[in-house]
């Protein structure tokens, strides 16, 4: 079959020169024009045999120069589609909480399992999808430490939980130890009906835990927009999200530890130092405090002999 029939379900009667190249019919083109991005990529799904042969026949045959140009092309589409900006659309923007905000998010809760859950991103920094996922095979009750598998790096991490978490953490489980026997271990335990027939985890998942963010920050009145999404149904970006409290606990263990980044890197269990910079963010006081620190009266005193001599 030709790349023009996988894309065309339309018409089936696109030219084909010699046995590979097709010469796309006007059918095909008014359906191209038509279709949404969605239906094209549900019909090459359907046909990914087909289109994986004419992929490997192209990179077969393909000049150097031509292959390179190829393989930019999909790798741009794919960024684009698909990766995150490394730089952040935000700007300088403080996207994590404040001392004042955390304490006003939490202030709200009434939920102990969203207590407890919210409290491992703003204290141990992890992600949303590593929180729902803690187990309580994964503390050591000798050593407190938390076996993390971090999803980006896909290797096992453990950190220490500091000694009044950790309190915390076994008075939940004390709590609630039936519920987590239930849930096969799992702290965050819930026990939804499966849907559709498919099988369900006995724990959250990270959208009911997304959810349950959503539901506080607005509680919390700290539900503020800096902007809205492009695309055609545009919707509105919150400064604070689930994420925000993993760049609090960054940014609160590096200014606790006399803004070490490469410990603050290590705690953060980044590959690169320089993501662990976009986590690190400075209050202007802070910021404007250390301007003062740096121009004491010997350096403007200098300049002034300096201004003096010219």
């Amino acid at each position: 079959m030709a790349v023009a029939s996988v894309l065309c379900p339309v018409s089936r009667r696109c030219t084909v020169l010699g046995d590979r190249f097709p010469v796309c019919c006007e059918a095909q083109l008014d359906w191209q024009a038509q279709a949404s991005q969605k239906e094209i990529s549900k019909q090459l799904t359907r046909n990914w045999p087909e289109v994986k042969q004419h992929l490997d026949f192209l990179g077969t045959n393909l000049t150097k120069w031509n292959l390179v140009k190829a393989i930019k092309i999909l790798s741009e589409a794919r960024k684009r589609r698909f990766l995150r900006r490394r730089t952040p659309k935000y700007g300088s923007m403080n996207k994590g909480f404040s001392e004042a905000e955390l304490e006003k998010f939490f202030s709200v809760m009434d939920d102990p399992k969203a207590h407890l859950l919210f409290s491992f991103q703003a204290i141990i920094g992890l992600r949303i999808g590593e929180a729902v996922k803690v187990g309580i095979k994964d503390i050591n009750l000798k050593t407190r430490e938390l076996r993390i598998f971090t999803e980006k790096s896909g290797k096992t991490d453990y950190l220490l939980i500091p000694i009044r978490f950790f309190d915390a953490v076994l008075q939940y489980i004390d709590a609630y130890q039936e519920e987590i026997a239930k849930a096969r271990g799992y702290l965050f335990f819930s026990f939804t009906q499966p849907h559709k027939g498919k099988e369900t985890e006995p724990r959250i998942t990270t959208e009911t835990a997304r959810v349950l963010f959503n539901k506080y920050i607005k509680k919390a009145k700290l539900d503020e927009i800096y902007g809205y999404s492009a695309g055609a149904k545009p919707h509105p970006l919150y400064r604070l999200t689930p994420h925000s409290l993993r760049h609090f606990a960054v940014t609160n263990f590096c200014r606790k530890n006399g803004g070490n980044v490469m410990l603050a890197s290590k705690f953060a269990r980044h590959t690169n130092l320089q993501t662990t910079m976009i986590y690190i963010h400075a209050e202007k006081n802070e910021l404007y405090e250390s301007i003062e620190r740096a121009n004491d009266e010997r350096l403007l005193n200098r300049v002034r002999e300096m201004q003096e001599k010219v």
